[in-house]
């Protein structure tokens, strides 16, 4: 693996991990970006959007190093970005919750996406 790829690696990681961790403990997600499951199916919902997902895309980016996939991912992450920046004002998300979130997936997709300039 060459070096230009270790952000978006890591990047990466941190998406399965997390994923791994609302897999597991879907209420975690809770505390640390708001989202609360109120029904089982909500509850099925985080277990298969921030669980399975996340850890098929991180592992999957992992395993094929490729630019474009880091692209993708960098790319999906910015959009979901642009959105969370029109949500704070059309769904008047906290200030604090906004700031975290926000700085999250600033950070995903900018790590992402150095695994596909550098490349």
């Amino acid at each position: 693996m060459h070096w230009r790829f270790v952000p978006a690696v890591i990047a990466s990681a941190v998406m399965a991990v997390w994923g791994i961790g609302a897999l597991i403990r879907p209420r975690s997600l809770e505390s640390f970006v708001g989202v609360r499951a109120e029904t089982p199916l909500g509850t099925s919902e985080i277990r298969a959007v921030f669980g399975g997902m996340f850890i098929a895309w991180g592992v999957a980016a992992i395993v094929l190093l490729e630019p474009i996939v880091f692209a993708v991912l960098g790319a999906a992450w910015l959009a979901d970005l642009a959105v969370r920046i029109v949500a704070v004002f059309a769904d008047r998300v906290p200030a604090k919750q906004a700031l975290s979130v926000l700085g999250i997936a600033l950070a995903m997709g900018v790590s992402f996406l150095s695994g596909y300039w550098l490349a």
